[in-house]
């Protein structure tokens, strides 16, 4: 008997013929976006282009993944207290693990790391309905598991950018992840979780997303270093100013400032550097904003709004627009205002964007003519002035998160940046965890509308009482002799 000409191929032929085909499909995709790019742009960068690709898949899959249980649960009657419930399981792992996940994103080679992570992302998806099934359970258990792993993938991601970008690209390279970040959490709630969830159910979005992983860590093994990249971080002078790296004495052995090499070290300067502290807060409020708004959207449209839950983002999908927007601005605004101001103006986007729509009925009754200029048929002016409000949503949470970024990028010690981004992140878990519970348990009783109208306020007491709490164990300035006079004339 004849056999196939296949049969006496290499083992794994298949697999690499098919990574050959997904590698061809993104050089074509990245192509075209080279018309919209300069030749110098960091987005022709091959290593780049593979944390980009990278982050859209597996952003795509995670928030199809959460999306996906929500609008099952908000379809079958879920009360806003399971939808909190919902994105607690998702945020304590950001919480609990985040900052022995950062270690290991300094510790690991980021594209060893990320191949792990995303492999090992994927085989959960895939394994674990199997065992505890579809239900409740097992999808908190996924999402749980899920997560756990992210806390090693997103700030090996995040770290990975100052690998390949300069100083002068910083910038544009945290906008263009930031854009295929939010390009992939539209697809994730545009296609996948309510097209799939209605047809279908929850199965194939958990499988779609066991894939979507696997996928994404075929992307990072293209990623390599850049000999041209940022390796130190930028310094500051006392007035914000950048401080050229030869004017700057070598600190000796002996001076009191050893290199940090642990998640101690790390705090302990991120807690001295109430600047620095402020932008990570100040990013994390704006992100809670957002994990509130879509853990409890379906609640909203269904509430609030009269929609059915499914549409939830067709009804906020306008925020892509003020995405777009900041996506531009950002290194423009950061350039012109440095990164402090722009994240202080993307928390007030976002927090007068949930006061309007916790009094959407109010904002309609006075603004409709002004703002509503075409209607849209068949839909209420409510739903409409929900859309444009998301649009100014969408401009501050990527205003504040594009900020944050850049500085940690250019002004925090390079050896922690892995721990500095999950710090951020654990301030965006912590935040949400109470901020959801206690607005998931007080909706039934004020209202989704009332509960997105003070969630901004809660927020910033919260911060204010963290920043507090915090300079317990700040070490006071040193001031020297010379200075002496001077500094006690400015506490008098």
């Amino acid at each position: 008997m004849a056999l196939p000409p296949e049969f006496d191929q290499p083992a794994g032929i298949g697999i690499r013929r098919f990574d050959h085909a997904i590698d061809r499909g993104q050089a074509r995709v990245f192509r075209w976006m080279w018309f919209m790019v300069p030749p110098s742009s960091i987005a022709r960068n091959p290593s780049f282009q593979a944390l980009l690709a990278s982050r859209f898949l597996s952003d795509l899959a995670l928030q199809a993944l959460l999306f996906g249980v929500l609008i099952a649960s908000a379809r079958g009657g879920g009360s806003a207290f399971e939808a909190a419930m919902i994105g607690v399981a998702f945020l304590i792992p950001g919480v609990a693990l985040g900052l022995f996940g950062g270690a290991v994103a300094d510790a690991l080679p980021k594209r060893f790391a990320l191949v792990v992570a995303y492999l090992t992302m994927g085989a959960l998806c895939l394994a674990l309905p199997l065992w505890l099934g579809f239900e409740l359970r097992g999808m908190l258990a996924v999402l749980f598991t899920v997560r756990i792993l992210h806390q090693v993938s997103q700030p090996s991601e995040a770290s990975a950018v100052p690998m390949v970008a300069t100083h002068e690209e910083l910038a544009s390279a945290n906008s263009f992840l930031s854009l295929m970040s939010s390009a992939g959490e539209v697809v994730g709630k545009a296609l996948l979780a309510p097209l799939i969830v209605t047809a279908f159910g929850i199965e194939p979005v958990v499988v779609v997303a066991g894939l979507l992983f696997m996928l994404s860590a075929t992307r990072v093994i293209a990623f390599r270093v850049e000999p041209h990249a940022i390796d130190e971080p930028e310094l500051l002078g006392p007035m914000g100013e950048a401080i050229e790296p030869e004017s700057v004495p070598e600190p000796e052995e002996d001076d009191g400032h050893p290199r940090m090499t642990s998640t101690r070290d790390a705090l302990r300067w991120l807690i001295n550097e109430p600047a620095a502290f402020w932008m990570l807060a100040l990013a994390a409020m704006a992100s809670t904003t957002n994990v509130v708004l879509g853990v409890l959207g379906p609640q909203y449209v269904r509430d609030v709004l009269d929609v059915d839950p499914k549409n939830t983002f067709y009804v906020f999908a306008p925020a892509s627009l003020g995405l777009i927007a900041a996506l531009v601005l950002a290194p423009i605004l950061i350039r012109i205002f440095r990164e402090r101001i722009i994240a202080a103006v993307g928390f007030l986007f976002v927090a007068l964007g949930l006061a309007l729509l916790g009094s959407i009925d109010t904002v309609v009754g006075r603004f409709a003519d002004t703002i509503l200029i075409v209607g849209i048929p068949g839909v209420d002016e409510r739903v409409e002035m929900a859309a444009a409000i998301s649009t100014l949503l969408g401009l501050g949470m990527t205003l504040a998160a594009a900020a944050t970024q850049t500085y940690i990028g250019k002004y925090v010690p390079s050896e922690v940046h892995g721990r500095i981004f999950a710090l951020l992140g654990a301030m965006k878990d912590g935040l949400s965890i109470p901020v959801l519970l206690s607005m998931g348990a007080v909706a039934g009783w004020i209202g989704v509308d009332n509960v997105l109208l003070i969630s901004p306020i809660v927020l910033l007491v919260t911060a204010f009482a963290l920043n507090g709490w915090l300079g317990r164990w700040r070490t006071p300035p040193i001031v020297d002799g010379d200075d002496l006079d001077e500094a006690l004339l400015d506490e008098a």
